[in-house]
């Protein structure tokens, strides 16, 4: 079965997505999916994604070791509250702070040079790191060193800026375009009351309308529940209970 599986990743708890490369692993080695399948992973799914291609047998246990370190550089993809968020948005427009694309690049490169391994990407992999092109407006799946990679991939606004021309896919259209669609539907509705809190609403509002139509375009979805849940471990199991849902949807 010739299959592509997508992931988003617009807030930090996409890293648990190693519990699904875990399940799919499983999967293979009991010969119930073919090996005619695609994974494209867009924003904070590009960690999980990376790790487990490197090297499956550590990635869990780097990953869980991140999860403490994440809120600190990124403290509004920690949150799955957009009335959260907006607070901090508004604490930065008062502020008047601006986003450095030269610093967060620099910033971003330090971290993930702490987690991620350095190795090459040529494109020809299962697992494929989708991000979006400002300069070409367009999805682009990204090859090359894993570090430029991970950057180019999950500079999250708010709390950085595009970096060499790059921003998160996520951010943009929420997941990319697939068969299978793996998704966390985290955004609830508040009240807005300033101004900060429309702006947020009106670009969250477009990239979720952009991520249900092409969901609804999938042949299969699984969505993810996670509510104000910050432990790892059940986290990444419920990515792993999605793959087991998407093997029983699929031989059903």
């Amino acid at each position: 079965m010739n299959l592509k599986i997508s992931l988003g990743g617009d807030i930090v708890h996409y890293i648990g997505a190693i519990g699904f490369f875990k399940s799919i692993d499983e999967i293979e080695e009991n010969k119930r999916l073919s090996g005619d399948f695609e994974i494209y992973c867009s924003g904070f799914s590009c960690i999980p994604a990376l790790l487990w291609y490197y090297n499956k047998n550590s990635a869990y246990n780097t990953l869980s070791k991140m999860w403490n370190e994440l809120p600190k550089i990124f403290p509004n993809a920690s949150k799955n509250s957009l009335k959260e968020i907006s607070k901090n948005v508004f604490t930065l427009v008062k502020m008047q702070k601006k986003l450095d694309e030269e610093e967060s690049r620099k910033n971003l490169t330090q971290f993930f040079e702490k987690w991620v391994p350095n190795f090459e990407i040529t494109g020809s992999e299962k697992i494929k790191f989708c991000s979006f092109n400002l300069e070409s407006s367009q999805e682009e799946i990204l090859v090359g060193n894993s570090i430029d990679i991970i950057v180019k991939a999950i500079n999250y606004p708010i709390d950085f800026s595009p970096v060499k021309g790059y921003t998160s896919l996520s951010w943009i259209f929420g997941i990319p375009l697939g068969d299978v669609i793996i998704y966390i539907d985290w955004i609830k509705s508040f009240k807005p009351q300033r101004a900060s809190d429309y702006l947020l609403l009106s670009t969250f509002s477009r990239t979720l309308n952009i991520a249900k139509d092409r969901i609804s375009k999938s042949k299969y979805f699984i969505n993810i529940e996670i509510d104000n849940n910050s432990n790892f471990a059940i986290i990444a199991n419920k990515f792993y209970q999605a793959g087991k849902k998407l093997t029983d949807s699929i031989y059903k």
